[in-house]
């Protein structure tokens, strides 16, 4: 664990990875600041979290690290996410929001996500036009959700960056504000057993969700420090990012906190990251006897061991089959009830869900890197393995689907046959239907 000093996620940390981290970041910030491109007058803003001091980059004020939740840490470890609570000695004093709070913990693949890792990782980070909007209500506000299949990623990837997003906004005459945000992932953020209950007697579940909302929450109350309009809030994201925007649109918990939708490659009402409780149950007993955790003690499991819990013999067989092309992860988004109280579908064919003006559509060949370089995943290694195993799987053994992505379409190529079949199955059909599901209000596709 990281020793955050006093004020969290802002001091030195303790190891000598995180010191090196922290000290190439001033390296570059010192050049910056040589070059006249980083100025050295701090804008300094007070929010429900404390006040802090960012720094300018041309023509974009920028805070980054701001705590946004209470750490999901001991006690609150599978909990819903609570509020950040501002303690009486850091009431009065001036925090520095100028490096990253760290990626919250996920299986570790060098390279893919920037360390630190940590379980205290509830931070946010803006980006805002450095001159006052000319307009009183503020500048528009895009809040960004990761992608990363809600087993990785962060806001520290570089790709996330909101200072190139932001300066080309002002350079055009259309400048807005943007948020990137840290959500607890897989066995810490989406773990649930039947045990798990609220003092209520609900069910906790989708805690990465709950963070999400509660930095939504957050934008909603403090954007207008940084020159935001509260009422203009689009959320945006890409894969589980997107996933994410849609289970926004479908849950009543989210109503007036935000007023738009982007969505890239995801939606909440096809079977890719959606599991009933049942499932979530089995693979928390999965993982408790994997790791010989009695389950009265749940908070002794261990994150490490989640990527072992097999498929539970609940799941449906046709859905069992797809584990044979897609590896599926066992803690994934849960229909518990609350924070999704309804399967998704039938939230959209029922009309029951957050009326917003959204964007949806999906990158071209989504998959294609996941099918090159992702060990779970199992494409095909032959044409006679693409035609024998994973087309009657892929397309449920429909044959008017089969016909569409015969390799005489694709010039005898299984790979790119197989790239498109799954990437326009998981995402475009997807994007497509829920299109039609949401036309009350205005949809681009």
């Amino acid at each position: 664990m990281a020793d955050h000093g006093e004020v969290r996620g802002f001091k030195t940390y303790s190891t000598g990875t995180h010191k090196i981290n922290l000290k190439i970041e001033e390296m570059t910030n010192n050049y910056w600041m040589f070059l006249g491109i980083i100025s050295q007058a701090s804008p300094i803003l007070s929010t429900t979290s404390g006040r802090f001091a960012g720094f300018t980059i041309r023509q974009t004020n920028v805070w980054i690290g701001i705590p946004y939740a209470a750490s999901p840490i001991g006690l609150r470890r599978w909990q819903k996410v609570q509020p950040y609570v501002l303690s009486a000695k850091l009431k009065d004093t001036v925090q520095n929001a100028t490096h990253y709070g760290p990626s919250c913990p996920q299986i570790d693949r060098t390279g893919m996500t920037p360390e630190p890792f940590d379980e205290d990782c509830l931070y946010l980070n803006i980006w805002a036009p450095r001159d006052p909007p000319v307009q009183s209500i503020g500048y528009p506000v895009m809040l960004w959700i990761h992608g990363g299949g809600f087993f990785e990623g962060s806001s520290l990837q570089i790709i996330y960056d909101g200072l190139s997003w932001t300066n080309a906004a002002i350079q055009a005459s259309n400048s807005f504000i943007m948020v990137s945000i840290n959500y607890r992932l897989k066995v810490m953020g989406f773990f649930a057993q039947s045990a798990l209950v609220d003092d209520h007697g609900q069910t906790i579940a989708n805690q990465g969700i709950s963070d999400q909302r509660m930095a939504m929450q957050w934008v909603r109350n403090d954007i207008r420090q940084f020159g935001g309009n509260s009422d203009s809030i689009t959320l945006m994201g890409q894969s589980a990012g997107s996933h994410s925007v849609c289970t926004h649109i479908v849950s009543p918990l989210s109503t007036n906190l935000f007023h738009a939708g982007i969505l890239d490659s995801g939606t909440c009402h096809t079977p890719t990251y959606l599991r009933d409780k049942q499932f979530a149950h089995s693979t928390a007993n999965e993982l408790a006897l994997l790791v010989e955790c009695n389950m009265t003690d749940s908070k002794h499991l261990l994150l490490n061991a989640a990527v072992n819990v097999p498929i539970p013999s609940s799941t449906s067989l046709a859905f069992k089959d797809q584990t044979k092309i897609d590896g599926v992860f066992p803690f994934d988004l849960i229909v518990d009830g609350i924070e999704i109280p309804v399967h998704p579908l039938q939230a959209f064919l029922l009309g029951n869900f957050n009326d917003v003006p959204i964007l949806i559509g999906a990158t071209q060949g989504e998959l294609l890197l996941r099918f090159l370089y992702e060990k779970y995943f199992h494409g095909p290694t032959s044409a006679e393995d693409y035609l024998t195993r994973v087309l009657p799987i892929a397309t449920y053994n429909q044959s008017e689907v089969q016909a569409l992505y015969a390799l005489d379409k694709f010039n005898g190529n299984y790979s790119e046959a197989f790239v498109a079949l799954m990437s326009q199955g998981h995402f475009l059909c997807g994007a497509r239907l829920m299109a039609g599901y949401t036309k009350r209000q205005p949809t681009y596709l």
